[in-house]
């Protein structure tokens, strides 16, 4: 005896859209993102392991001035552009 099955319902058949916007990922700010947050570990290494106050400041404003300089040289690079 066969069985009758209900049909079953297609799929819809997915298109590339031939505008699709591709997401870049902005490398300088994860870069800043990421020696920051190197420069907290750091500092509370020193702060709390070292017991030196003034180490870990001078780590944090060091890498707060690099990530600065870096970004005032890729905004001045961009304005040229």
């Amino acid at each position: 005896m066969p069985i009758h099955l209900r049909p079953r319902a297609r799929a819809e058949t997915v298109r590339p859209r031939k505008h699709d916007t591709v997401e870049t990922i902005d490398w300088l700010a994860l870069w800043g993102l990421s020696l920051g947050f190197c420069a907290i570990v750091l500092a509370g290494i020193a702060d709390f392991a070292g017991h030196d106050n003034v180490g870990a400041a001078f780590i944090l404003a060091g890498a707060a001035g690099i990530i600065a300089a870096i970004l005032q040289a890729d905004t001045e690079h961009a304005d040229r552009s």
